[in-house]
């Protein structure tokens, strides 16, 4: 995973009140693609922690790939980068807005 470096843009959308990230995949000085994360709060999934100071509320969070645009045969290694950032910043549930499944030809 670490000959592929990963750009991370954080956007924020007026539109649907979400967290829009932008994602571009390099390999060197050559970049390999793009993708569109959108993330989301889930309805009715609030967490209660409570802390050393005081009780603290959770809101579980969903992320939504919107568009995966990768060249060549590095679209696994760039998915499972991907899929690492989302989890490491908390989403609970990861869903594709696109149909992930490339034609091969």
């Amino acid at each position: 995973m670490k000959s592929i470096s990963m750009k991370v843009n954080p956007l924020y959308s007026d539109v649907d009140l979400s967290i829009v990230f932008q994602f571009e995949f390099s390999k060197g000085n050559c970049k390999v693609g793009e993708a569109m994360v959108s993330t989301y709060s889930m309805d009715n999934s609030v967490t209660y922690r409570k802390s050393l100071l005081v009780p603290a509320a959770k809101v579980d969070k969903c992320a939504v790939i919107d568009q995966f645009d990768i060249i060549g045969d590095l679209e696994e290694l760039c998915m499972k980068k991907l899929q690492h950032f989302l989890k490491v910043i908390g989403m609970k549930e990861i869903h594709s807005g696109y149909d992930m499944v490339m034609e091969k030809k």
